[in-house]
């Protein structure tokens, strides 16, 4: 039993062990994680950083207060001390045999889980295209007959496919359409020991795949146009100027200010004033030979000992798939490593009779293989894993099935990367599993003729085994729908009846259900033995054509070839040969072999004897080419050999290109494509950080390689100010690779956990950095800390769970800083951890439990996953995902990766942050109180000293600098995506902007959001809304090889941020994207979205991220040049606004109040304008909180009121009137009588020339023959007529008459008696525009104003004797009964020439008693008897 490690600890506690056989571990040095299930604890709700988080990563200075390595340095020297595992190469060729430059690159997996990429340094990342029209096939793609409507072309071979509509490149725009090309390269995988070396990319381009049908769900056929790429490569142009401007400050304002306006629009960006902006000539070598790092990624699964087992190329190397061999499955750009899609590979249920699913075997597998079938609309990868060799054999309990020494393990996803690529998205959808009774480095595949896939491996016996393999549709399901943001629907109106309200049931799936597969596995076929005295090591096919196929097959001492046709097996004879590695065809006569130190290449050949239709074939050795020693190697397309190693501490990448034609060695070159400039073990190395814990902007604390802790800021840090860091007393004996913070739940103080390289566990005092207590218990460093600080945690409340890295579990009191027991690992690594007051349930990776007692610190029992489950569903369990970093959101987090170049990485969560500095503590994250002017104010310009770009214009900079107070930091950025980092090298300030449209509009996004930020602020406005231009417009004529930011990108942003300064930068940044677009470009851009708006799409697919993203583009492209669109294309995106709009269940309604207030007078013309209207109304108007999503879109909706009446006054106003007089219910004409007080306040303007007409709908609408409608609408008419009477001086009300007299635009007065609710009469006598009007104190007199024609005019209102007899007939008011009683002139001179906002402040009539009233215009005082 393992438990020597814990006998000195018997002092502090232990947990006994049950007998062997119970517990039926040993103690291994595994990592830490598994499978994660994304699973929140019970008693909280997930808060984990998502994929929608606009966080970008900042590399602080690796030495405190020293001269810093650069960071191209550190990558380098990263690099040289990885472990690599596999090396893929593709698209590149010796000098003539098709060799391309754009399209080619190289990446190398390592042990740590990681991936370097490297491209040539003169190479721009490919541009995402947007073009849906199919492409014609490259020279270098035959096809061969029979041609199929579908098929999976290039089995294991990248995939290419038009690309997706994100960013398309021009001189002039951000969005050229370009061409790539395919090459016909892949790579094949190595692997750490001859075992591993597994590769079945050997089948030519030509071999067919499968038909995909729709009937029966089953794939038989598809589309007519087959994948491939463009044929033109874009262009790489180099600009001849400096990197940086030389514009002057003053020059910088002139260009920029002219185009500025309050809101930073850019529609009037698109053709800047001089001077002309001269772009900025790469730094960069140029040519073929030039390589460079173009990042180093971190994957989700990346860890310590999870290595990279497989990497495939798709898209023409514009994609990359990797493995681990814990079973982690991502894909990632080539262009900045950007992660789209991640899974974990894992065994499923299967289903059994009655539909309840099969007990888990218990099996640790280990992924050491990716296949790959790529068809026109989707890749399917295939997953291949092989029994741990280390872990107990007598846990395999399905001995029925064929389980055997031998036996493999397949997992089937479908890749799809539609359109949503370019904003980061993609999915992975699981297809099924199957196991094989044969070693995992023998299973290839070939295409047939009847389009499905034909799986072939050797068995253990040496036997060729075939299955046919076939992918079904999915499975229809009921329609899973996002959570709505209303938990109450509001009744809005919808102009199309035929749409119906979606259910929002969802039923969510348990633990313990089959998932329906989709893949259709055919019997075994057996074909033959191979002949080989020793187990098969190794299989390689070639698809020859015409149902032939070349087979090559190896042994331990044995090489093998064949010919499989009609499934026959024509031996060929065999070869002696020892210590293969790797084998790959490089046509249907000849084959390279790797060995440890030389490649060698066979021919086919006929025997001389005979006829040669009739004579014998076998392979012989054509030569053999000696090779440097490797760390990995693999074999590609052509026989060449692509290997890296390292020599004098650099790392290299060796190419080895090698002439089948010739018969000797002679011509084989060796080429050195890539070599670190660094020695990274040249000397010993400096005190560097080795982890980061980020509390607050003022607060973190930074952990060292010499086991120092130190406390610093973010500005300190920034700055690379070592001087004001606070440092530990006590240094560690080894690096600290862990550090998190825990809560004293007695005292409240904050202590630091922290975990060595040597398996120590630290408690600090946060405050001193005083070190409080130390233990040596693990053999493995700290993973992770878990905090038990809930009181139903039983008797471990207030304690620590401190797992490491191979899944030992320390438990440690932090009051009393007491070590308490230690839980022992097992050979599987530990997945999730469930708690209850008095027991522990481990779950790993194997598919078994085991069940601890905290209370006697006894082992109970060891089960199944299954029956975990169904422990865990009996409720009053806290539950962990171990493998996942802790679930917490926070303004500012750490990776937690431990490499040398991003160790000292942070990350920068854009919009937490701005929430952070706001002023409002509704906004403010919860727990932090509100910052003051100059926090704020010192927290977003570090935050903008990390983002700025500083270098690229001189101009901007003194801005920053002097004008902002911006002082560069000593940082460099990289790229983030959900769980994944991207290192990449800087080798200058303009390099940031190179990388890839998508890192490019997160990078613009966050520096604009910032600067919004600071523009708030009226002594920094004008300067940082000229920063706000620039890096909106400008900074591409800067940049040579820029990459704009990409619009599906952005949309991708606008659909999931809701913070006020982001979006505002959104939308900024969306114009400028549409601005460049030529005519062509969005032309073409919009039918790659259309297709994809919510009018079009079923109703289940209607809130889809795709269709929102479709809705997103298509719309901003529409309100600035809907004069190129057709107008069914205007219709679907009106139509698909409104569908939006009037669901109230639809997740993305603030999507459409956006575009609704952007191009209403665009989309009147297409759907009922008056109830698009109304809906804006209700939800403007609503005031139930818990039917207003949150971020609260009822403000969203009012400012889209606000706009429509300013810019659509007429429609507006008819529709506010016909709902105030007729509305479809009391509640609703209420709520438009509120909307009519917030239009009072906000915008007073839009109403005023529409005062008459509204002010008789209100006070119709107190009607005294409708006593239920007027005791509905009472007080809020009473509400509006006041803040009508306040805000327009020519409305007044008189309370004891009840009579409200209104003045008009053509110089009349309407009297209204609001006891019956009617007109009364009208008073003409001015001829011009009535500017006030004012009841004398006893209502017997109404004064008004024309001050167009200076002249106040006094009549008579009170009651008369006529009156009785006429009623609604005016008084008499002269001797003539039709003049005004008087008539008084004036002259002010210019002070009577004001505008309309102006009277409604500065004119106003002061009643001193019943017959004197002064008129009071701005500061000139009239005095009148009446």
């Amino acid at each position: 039993m393992p438990w020597k490690s814990i006998a000195v600890m018997s002092n502090m506690g232990k947990m006994v062990a049950a007998p062997e056989d119970a517990t039926r571990t040993q103690s291994f040095g595994i990592l830490l994680g598994g499978n994660s299930v994304h699973k929140a604890p019970t008693h909280m709700t997930p808060t984990r950083l998502d994929s929608y988080t606009l966080a970008i990563p900042v590399s602080l200075p690796t030495r405190s207060g020293q001269q810093q390595p650069g960071n191209e340095q550190l990558l380098e020297e990263s690099f040289s001390q990885s472990a690599p595992s596999t090396v893929v190469c593709w698209g590149y060729q010796p000098e003539g045999e098709g060799y391309t430059l754009d399209e080619h690159g190289i990446a190398v997996g390592c042990g740590d889980g990681s991936v370097f990429v490297l491209r040539p340094s003169g190479h721009a990342a490919p541009p995402n295209i947007s073009v849906s029209v199919p492409p014609p096939l490259s020279p270098t793609e035959t096809i061969s007959s029979p041609t199929s409507p579908r098929r999976y072309r290039g089995l294991g071979h990248p995939s290419s496919r038009s690309a997706s509509p994100s960013s398309i490149k021009s001189t002039l725009s951000p969005f050229q359409v370009s061409r790539s090309r395919v090459v016909s390269s892949v790579s094949t995988e190595s692997a750490e020991a001859p075992k591993n070396y597994v590769d079945f990319d050997d089948e030519q381009e030509r071999l067919k795949g499968m038909l995909k049908g729709r009937g029966n769900h089953r794939r038989h056929a598809s589309t007519s146009r087959t994948r491939s790429e463009k044929d033109s490569i874009p262009s790489i142009q180099v600009g001849g100027a400096t990197s940086g401007s030389s514009l002057r400050r003053e020059d910088t304002r002139s260009y920029l200010f002219a185009a500025l306006s309050p809101s930073s629009s850019t529609q009037s960006l698109s053709n800047p004033p001089s001077p002309t902006l001269v772009p900025a000539a790469s730094l960069e070598p140029s040519g073929a030979s030039a390589w460079r790092l173009r990042c180093h990624v971190f994957p989700p699964h990346s860890r310590v000992s999870s290595a990279i087992s497989a990497l495939k190329v798709h898209e023409g190397g514009r994609y990359f798939s990797c493995l681990h061999v814990s079973g982690g499955l991502s894909v990632h750009r080539t262009s900045d490593g950007s992660c789209l899609a991640s899974t974990i590979v894992e065994t499923k249920p299967k289903s059994a009779v009655g539909g309840k699913a099969q007990p888990t075997p218990s099996v640790l597998w280990v992924w050491r293989k990716l296949l790959v079938a790529a068809s026109e609309e989707s890749i399917i990868l295939f997953a291949c894993a092989s029994p741990d060799e280390f872990y107990p054999m007598n846990q395999f309990i399905d001995t029925s099935s064929g389980d055997s020494d031998s036996q493999s393990l397949l997992i089937a996803y479908e890749l799809q990367l539609g359109p949503e690529a370019a904003a980061n998205e993609a999915s992975l959808s699981y297809l099924g599993q199957w196991f094989l009774n044969g070693p995992l480095n023998s299973i290839a595949m070939r295409a047939e003729q009847d389009h499905s896939i034909t799986l072939c491996y050797a068995t253990s016996a040496g036997h060729l085994v075939s299955r046919s393999i076939r992918v079904n549709d999915p499975l229809p399901s009921p329609s899973e729908l996002p959570e709505s943001h209303s938990s109450t629907h509001l009744p809005l109106p919808n102009p199309f009846k035929a749409l119906k309200a979606l259910s929002t049931e969802n039923v969510a799936e348990t633990a313990t259900q089959a998932i329906p597969e989709r893949i259709e596995v055919g019997a075994e076929v057996h074909h033959g033995t191979f002949g080989l005295t020793e187990t098969i090591r190794g299989l390689r096919t070639y698809d020859v054509g015409d149902e032939e196929v070349r087979l090559c097959a190896w042994s331990e001492h044995e090489l093998l070839t064949a010919k499989w046709k009609q499934n026959v097996v024509e031996k060929f004879p065999t070869i002696s040969t020892a210590g293969i590695h790797d084998a790959r065809w490089i046509n249907h006569e000849s084959f390279s072999v790797l060995h440890a130190d030389h490649v060698a290449m066979y021919s086919i050949s006929h025997t001389p004897d005979g006829d040669k239709s009739d004579s014998m074939q076998e392979a012989k050795l054509l030569r053999t080419t000696p090779l440097s020693s490797y760390e990995a190697a693999s074999i590609v397309p052509g026989g060449h050999v692509v290997s890296t190693r390292v020599k004098n501490g650099r790392r290299r990448i060796h190419f080895v290109s090698v002439d089948p034609s010739a018969h000797s060695s002679e011509n084989s070159k060796t080429r050195t494509l890539w070599k670190a400039r660094f020695d990274a073990f040249a000397s010993p190395s400096k005190s560097r950080i080795s982890s980061i814990l980020p509390l607050e902007l003022d607060t973190i604390v930074l952990g060292y390689t010499d086991g120092r802790l130190c406390r610093s800021s973010l500005h300190s840090l920034a700055q690379n100010d070592g001087a004001t860091a606070q440092t530990s007393d006590f240094s560690l004996p080894g690096a600290i690779l862990a550090l998190d913070a825990v809560t004293n739940a007695r005292t409240g103080e904050r202590v630091i956990v922290g975990g060595a390289d040597d398996g120590t566990i630290t408690m600090w005092s946060l405050d001193t950095l005083k070190l409080y207590a130390r233990w040596t218990v693990f053999t493995t460093p700290l993973a992770r800390t878990i905090s038990l600080h809930d009181e139903k945690m039983g008797r471990l409340h207030g304690c620590i769970l401190c797992v490491s890295q191979d899944g030992t579990i320390a438990v440690v009191a932090v009051d009393g800083l007491q070590f308490v027991y230690l839980v022992p690992a097992s050979a599987a690594p530990l997945k999730r951890i469930c708690l209850s007051e008095d027991n522990m349930l481990l779950v790993y990776t194997d598919g078994r439990a085991r069940l601890w007692d905290t209370k006697t610190r006894e082992f109970w029992r060891s089960m199944s996953v299954e029956k975990a489950e169904e422990l865990v569903q009996q409720g009053g369990w806290f539950e962990w995902d171990v493998a996942n970093a802790p679930e917490k959101i926070s303004a500012l987090s750490s990776p937690h990766r431990a490499s040398l170049d991003a160790a000292s990485a942070l990350l920068l969560d854009i919009p937490a942050l701005l929430r952070q500095m706001s002023g409002s503590p509704a906004l403010a994250d919860s727990g932090s109180a509100p910052l003051n002017r100059e926090a704020k104010l010192a927290h977003a310009r570090v935050l903008l000293s990390m983002l700025l770009t500083c270098g690229i214009s001189e101009g901007i900079d003194t801005i920053c600098l002097e004008g902002l107070s911006i002082k560069p930091a000593t940082t460099t950025l990289g790229v983030a995506s959900p769980d994944t980092l991207s290192v990449v090298p800087q080798p200058n300030a303009a390099s940031v902007w190179t990388l890839s449209p998508e890192a490019s509009a997160d990078r613009a996004l966050a520096i604009l959001s910032l600067l919004h930020f600071l523009a708030q602020f009226e002594d920094l406005a004008q300067d940082a809304s000229t920063v706000i231009t620039f890096y909106a417009a400008s900074v591409g004529q800067l940049v040579a090889d820029y990459q704009p930011p990409s619009l599906p990108r952005l949309a991708h942003h606008m659909l999931h941020t809701q913070t006020a300064e982001v979006r505002h930068a959104l939308r900024l940044l969306l114009d400028a994207g549409v601005a460049r677009l030529s005519d062509t470009e969005t032309t073409e851009l919009v039918e790659t979205w259309q297709q994809y708006l919510p009018s079009i799409m079923a109703d289940k697919e209607r809130d889809s991220s795709r269709s929102a993203k479709a809705l997103c583009i298509c719309g901003f492209i529409a309100v600035d040049k809907y004069s190129l669109l057709p107008t069914s294309t205007l219709t679907d995106i009106a139509k698909s606004i409104a569908v939006y709009l009037h669901d109230e269940t639809s997740p993305h309604r603030s999507l459409a109040i956006d575009l609704c207030s952007r191009g209403f007078q665009v989309w009147q013309q297409y759907v009922d304008a008056v109830e698009m209207l109304r809906a804006l109304f209700t939800l403007a108007t609503t005031t139930k909180k818990e039917a207003i999503s949150v971020p609260n879109i009822g403000v969203q909706a009012r400012s889209a009121v606000l706009h429509i009446a300013a810019n659509n006054t007429p429609l507006f106003m008819t529709t506010l009137a016909l709902d105030i007089l007729h509305p479809r219910s009391v509640q609703h004409r209420k709520s438009v009588m509120q909307l009519v007080i917030f239009l009072i306040r906000k915008k007073p303007l839009v109403l005023y020339s529409n005062l008459p007409r509204l002010v008789e709908a209100i006070v119709k609408s107190l009607d005294p023959n409708s006593s239920a409608s007027r005791d509905a609408v009472l007080d809020s008419a009473t509400e509006i007529l006041s803040h009508i009477v306040q805000t327009f001086p020519t409305v007044d009300f008189h309370m004891g008459s009840q009579r409200l007299a209104v003045g008009t635009s053509e110089g009349a007065v309407v009297m209204y008696d609001l006891k019956t609710a009617t007109r009364l009469y009208v008073l003409e006598g001015h001829k011009k525009r009535t500017t006030a009007c004012s009841f004398s104190p006893d209502g017997r007199r109404l004064v008004t104003l024309s001050l167009e024609e200076s002249d106040v005019l006094v009549w008579k209102v009170g009651s008369s004797f006529t009156s009785f007899f006429m009623p609604g007939a005016p008084p008499r008011q002269g001797h003539s009964g039709s003049e005004p009683f008087k008539t008084l002139n004036f002259h002010i001179g210019d002070a009577a020439h004001m505008s309309i906002e102006a009277t409604l402040v500065n004119v106003h009539f002061e009643w001193t008693a019943d017959r004197s009233v002064k008129l009071k215009i701005k500061d000139t005082t009239l005095t009148f008897s009446t």
